[in-house]
């Protein structure tokens, strides 16, 4: 196999006749459909960053089949120390940037490959703390404009978001109260009908911030790229500032998950503004995985007295049971059960009142077969 790469090496310059590279990109697309075949590119440095250089090929075709492989290459993990060795990403993300280029899609699918590791979401958000490298508030706002560029469409920045948000430095970012816009710009996605790699990229970050559940940072946050932690004011908990009035995170977590029962009037006037008097038409989130998700990020919100005491007062409890009377999805149902017990039970003690913070021993764990932790959605 190395001898065959070797052979294929040679026609992949970019300087090369057009037909030569034609030929060995072609080969190189075969090789890449295996996981074998992956696992040997991988291993061969030069071959990899032969095909990072014809991204930039002035011939579209070259371009396009050089982004085509590397996106192939990405399924694997091994991928993640080749990018990181190589110092691709900030130029690729300069590349998505623009709004000229007809491959942005392509690279948003391979970075949304290359986020679901952990060592892939760290190495991303190492790269957009860097200086002169694309921020992640241009990522969000080349996200949130759909006129940015017309052969993108960035929905897989969403399926990025959401996985980079499994460190705790993007997390960080995205809480931070200077940066509020961030987060409200991309509230509404939690109910965009035309994309659900948009749409489920969007709520599993969402779901992923409820996992910060102390406080949230005041002034500008830092992100220190090794290790990937952030220093910052302490000032608020996380979960009362996606709540407040500066975010208001619960009708987008509400609303995907409401049809179109009417409660009386009383009931009504306690939930949140956009949950009232909804029309007859109103559909709920069809897809069980998102609706599960949903569920999850508010059971996290959950976990602080203050939290759980707001969303009572905004009757969550009246959307989630007539959610759980039509639900055939038997994990969406379980989930609508631990919540509904988490909303109508009575309140801890004094000393248990952050629920995350409880320390289950590991024989109970155990023989309730519960995890000891729990991971960010990916």
């Amino acid at each position: 196999m190395t001898e065959q790469l070797n052979e294929i090496l040679r026609f992949l310059a970019v300087k090369e006749r057009l037909d030569l590279k034609a030929v060995a990109l072609e080969c190189m697309l075969r090789l890449t459909g295996s996981r074998d075949g992956r696992a040997a590119v991988l291993c061969h440095r030069e071959a990899v960053k032969a095909l990072m250089e014809l991204t930039t090929d002035t011939q579209p075709l070259i371009s396009r089949d050089a982004h085509l492989a590397l996106l192939n290459l990405s399924e694997q993990e091994e991928f993640v120390a080749r990018v990181a060795e190589l110092q691709a990403i900030p130029k690729f993300l300069q590349i998505v940037a623009d709004p000229a280029c007809k491959e942005a899609d392509k690279l948003c699918m391979m970075f949304s490959n290359l986020t679901r590791h952990l060592s892939g979401a760290e190495a991303f958000t190492k790269a957009i703390a860097t200086d002169g490298c694309v921020s992640l508030s241009q990522l969000v706002h080349i996200f949130d404009r759909k006129d940015f560029n017309k052969d993108a469409n960035f929905d897989y920045l969403a399926a990025v978001f959401s996985n980079i948000t499994q460190v705790k430095a993007a997390r960080s970012y995205f809480l931070d109260r200077s940066s509020k816009t961030l987060v409200s710009r991309l509230l509404p996605y939690t109910r965009y009908e035309a994309s659900l790699v948009r749409r489920g990229g969007i709520v599993g970050l969402l779901k992923n911030l409820t996992f910060e559940v102390g406080k949230a940072p005041l002034g500008t946050c830092v992100m220190i790229p090794q290790p990937c932690f952030v220093f910052f004011n302490l000032c608020l908990d996380a979960h009362e500032w996606l709540l407040s009035e500066d975010v208001d995170l619960l009708p987008s977590l509400l609303l995907p998950l409401a049809g179109p029962e009417q409660f009386d009037e009383e009931e009504m006037q306690k939930l949140p503004e956009d949950l009232q008097y909804l029309p007859d038409d109103k559909k709920r989130e069809e897809d069980p995985d998102i609706r599960k998700i949903l569920l999850e990020a508010l059971m996290k919100l959950c976990s602080t007295k203050s939290s759980r005491s707001y969303l009572k007062e905004k009757q969550v409890y009246l959307i989630v049971r007539e959610l759980h009377a039509q639900e055939r999805d038997r994990e969406v149902a379980d989930t609508c059960d631990k919540l509904v017990h988490m909303l109508i039970s009575d309140e801890p003690p004094t000393e248990m009142d952050n629920l995350a913070e409880v320390v289950i021993p590991e024989d109970i764990a155990r023989k309730f077969s519960m995890p000891l932790a729990t991971s960010c959605v990916s």
